[in-house]
């Protein structure tokens, strides 16, 4: 029992074994078993359903009724027929984050004040984008099954490996701070361990450590990527111009997600700047809410950025 146990039955600051099993039946009766009656008998049921049977023992701390519930579900689960298992790449949110949230309590949890030794107010603040937010990203930018996504900067890799879960992508990273990408790669490997236990596909995933604006395996993927993700929120000016350099590798239609914007919606191309980088960028800015950042509990924006050399070589053509 976590120390942080509130009578509510939910964990402030730890891992509650209880509303993780909870939450694992609840996912596999809505999203991995492809049966109307198995789902009516574990969900839909609002008084006699294993998932209500398993509130009320949580909530009356009756041990006996969880236990008995639980062996209910797995009777069910035993009978259900295997092919009727969801099994194709790309899967419901709420079972990606709910993996993902296993992974890192498995993973990062236990040792999660290593995250917070960075140096403040420099380009290596550590910050996460969180689930809510990259399922907007994931519908905004229309990553697909066939597109590969590249995050520079990925922390813990938490975005890759729901990207890559969610779409069914090719889903890459970069880290160049240590203990970040440490937890990254042992994530990864979870996260494999874990979606075979489900019995679900995902697209394949790679994390790594090192400097992104000098590491010769971002310069192999940057040109086949689709969409790119840069949290560069804490980025000083010096690294974004850096940034812009290395985007001229991007193949046309290549949308570039950020937390600032690389662009002004206001640029326009003339004589003086048609070389510049930041010609071959259109830009549109959207609004975020709480709850989809790290950093902070407010709102905020963030922008999308299409690599589009036709206002270019329209203004170079005159």
């Amino acid at each position: 029992m976590p120390r942080g146990y509130d009578g509510e039955a939910e964990a402030r600051d730890e891992y509650l074994p209880v509303n993780d099993l909870l939450a694992t039946v609840r996912a596999i009766g809505l999203h991995l078993v492809d049966s109307a009656a198995f789902r009516r008998a574990v969900v839909e049921d609002g008084d006699g359903g294993i998932v209500r049977r398993l509130e009320r023992a949580r909530n009356r701390r009756d041990g006996d009724a969880f236990a008995e519930a639980v062996r209910d579900f797995n009777a069910l689960l035993d009978g259900a027929r295997v092919d009727g298992l969801v099994r194709s790449a790309g899967i419901a949110a709420e079972v990606a984050v709910h993996v993902l949230e296993q992974v890192y309590n498995r993973v990062v949890a236990p040792t999660v004040d290593l995250l917070r030794q960075y140096k403040a107010f420099s380009n290596n603040v550590y910050g996460e984008i969180l689930p809510t937010l990259v399922s907007e990203l994931i519908a905004r930018t229309g990553i697909s099954a066939s597109s590969t996504f590249v995050d520079l900067g990925c922390g813990i890799g938490n975005v890759v490996l729901q990207v890559a879960a969610q779409t069914g992508c090719r889903a890459c990273g970069v880290e160049i701070m240590r203990v970040p990408a440490r937890f990254a790669r042992r994530q990864a490997r979870e996260f494999e361990h874990r979606m075979q236990l489900y019995g679900l596909r995902h697209g394949a995933v790679r994390v790594w450590q090192g400097d992104f604006c000098d590491s010769a395996d971002v310069q192999c993927v940057l040109p086949v990527a689709d969409v790119l993700l840069v949290n560069n929120y804490a980025f000083d000016s010096a690294l974004n111009q850096t940034l812009l350099q290395m985007f001229l590798d991007l193949k046309e239609g290549t949308r570039i997600v950020s937390l600032r914007p690389f662009v002004t919606p206001d640029y326009k191309i003339s004589a003086r700047n048609v070389h510049a980088p930041e010609s071959i960028l259109t830009v549109r800015r959207y609004p975020y809410w709480s709850q989809c950042v790290s950093w902070t509990d407010n709102g905020g924006e963030y922008f999308v950025q299409t690599v589009d050399r036709s206002g270019v070589k329209g203004f170079l053509s005159k």
